[in-house]
């Protein structure tokens, strides 16, 4: 590449930084590596083999930016004043090891909206930051993400049917940024620009606003010390999924240089003076450690991070739109009579508050979370359908079957119930597959022949992946029901051959 000296400059430089910190400790067998030929940026990598359980770098709490060691803090201290009603001026995060932008609410956690200005004003005092080398390896320009915020419409056009495209949250950003950060920037302008340098324009600080927001988004921990941690949901081999409140927002320096992937090889502990990366099991030499962002599927990770990964295929998910299964059940009554006592069915389900259809079903996989070395040692595969949807296709049917008069005993009805439900199924999962411009096979093939590169191979990562499981759901319908019609068929000839044997 040809700016590959200045990105090798720039990570020395940053390492020579973070080792003169006090307290700080970066593991002699460590390497900072440029990845970026596999379209992963800096990684680190292990040159010699280091035990399990080795102390890989340390970062002292006064190293980190946030609000504990920001000079904007201290210059002004009330803006980082919770108001008397914070609790209703935050919105709902599904925090993890990272946080996230999210759509809908023009609202974020006091901890999101300081370290945004933390970050405007370090990056508008560059040159005089004490965090300079730090900041010279973050992303600093739009072209620099490749998080979903970043893509052009045709770019997003590649994710097709996939539902991300409906969470990328620009224009709540947007609003929130116009609304809580630039009239801030502008009432304190002599304190945000240095003496002698020209303001931004408002659009301008927007942009500035977006890069930040997404370079959180990317890099940003959650500070919890080790204590917290003990309160939080944890998975059964003690990795945290969720945290219950929001806590102080921070950029880590060293540990936001790792990459992150499903299986990992590295932990970041809290203390109360510093945060320690550990090694989870032995790291051989010239493998990359790795980081673990929790159990997302790989368009979450795309729309956060900005990356995909084949290891996090065992997370991902399909949205199922309340639209297309009244379609399919719409479509399943074809007589006039029928489809219009469907549709009146249909009315009936979205007014039930009980129901709450609208906001759509969900497919997984069901899967176990890393172990306590950070390997996935179990099989993920589509056991089910969502409790949610297969409850009000149920009800429906259930519902037709009584306008119908059919099934004169509870078995007969039961027996048909569960077969129009499964058929119901079935036809839902085709549906949504037709949703998508291309068949998985075409996906698969493009990329084999490497016609998919950069963002190109995210999108039908994504998609590839959606289709797979939406393939795996509607075959594991049609085993259901064939199993289920064989055991049918089994009981009811039963009966019949007793009743020979009697009659001879």
């Amino acid at each position: 590449m040809a700016d590959s000296v200045d990105f090798e400059e720039a990570s020395a430089s940053f390492l020579e930084w973070f080792t003169s910190q006090p307290g700080t400790s970066f593991h002699p067998s460590l390497k900072i590596v440029d990845l970026r030929d596999r379209d992963a940026g800096r990684g680190i990598v292990a040159t010699a083999d280091i035990p399990q359980d080795t102390d890989l770098f340390t970062i002292p709490r006064s190293s980190i930016i946030s609000v504990e060691t920001s000079e904007l803090a201290r210059k002004l201290p009330e803006l980082f004043e919770d108001p008397p009603d914070v609790e209703t001026s935050r919105m709902s995060l599904d925090d993890d090891s990272h946080n996230e932008l999210s759509d809908a609410p023009v609202d974020l956690p006091m901890s999101w909206l300081n370290l945004i200005l933390i970050l405007l004003y370090e990056s508008l005092h560059y040159s005089s930051s004490k965090w300079a080398p730090y900041l010279s390896v973050l992303p600093s320009t739009p072209s620099q993400f490749d998080t979903l915020m970043f893509w052009t419409e045709e770019e997003l056009a590649e994710l097709q049917a996939s539902a991300m495209t409906t969470k990328i949250g620009k224009d709540s950003a947007d609003s929130m940024f116009k609304e809580r950060i630039i009239p801030v920037v502008r009432e304190h302008a002599n304190v945000f620009y240095p003496s002698g340098s020209t303001p931004l324009n408002d659009e301008e600080l927007l942009q500035k606003c977006h890069v930040i927001g997404s370079l959180i988004m990317s890099y940003a921990f959650d500070l919890q010390p080790d204590e917290d941690e003990e309160a939080e949901d944890e998975n059964e081999d003690g990795w945290v999924e969720d945290q219950s409140k929001p806590s102080t927002m921070g950029m880590v320096p060293m540990a936001d240089m790792l990459n992150a992937d499903a299986e990992f090889n590295a932990h970041l502990s809290h203390g109360d003076d510093a945060l320690t990366m550990t090694s989870l099991r032995e790291i051989k030499a010239g493998e990359e450690v790795l980081n673990y962002y929790g159990p997302l599927p790989n368009g979450e990770l795309l729309r956060r991070y900005g990356y995909t990964t084949p290891k996090h295929a065992r997370y991902d998910v399909v949205e199922i739109g309340w639209n297309l299964v009244k379609q399919v059940l719409e479509d399943n009554e074809r007589e006039g009579n029928k489809r219009r006592q469907m549709q009146k069915l249909l009315q009936k389900v979205e007014q039930d508050e009980d129901m709450d259809v609208q906001e759509g079903f969900q497919l997984e996989r069901e899967t176990e979370g890393p172990n306590d070395q950070g390997l996935c040692d179990s099989v993920a595969k589509f056991t089910k359908f969502p409790d949610d949807l297969v409850e009000v296709i149920t009800a429906v049917m259930d519902e037709m079957l009584k306008y119908q008069n059919e099934g004169k005993n509870i078995e007969d009805r039961t027996r048909i119930l569960k077969m129009r439900t499964l058929t119901i199924l079935r036809a839902v999962t085709r549906k949504r597959l037709e949703q998508y411009a291309t068949s998985r096979e075409q996906d698969e093939d493009m990329l084999k022949k490497g016609e998919g590169s950069g963002r190109m191979k995210h999108a039908l990562t994504v998609r590839i992946g959606e289709k797979l499981l939406l393939k795996d759901a509607g075959e594991w319908a049609e085993q259901a029901l064939e199993k289920y019609s064989a055991d049918v068929a089994d009981s009811s000839s039963q009966p019949a051959r007793k009743k020979q044997k009697r009659e001879r």
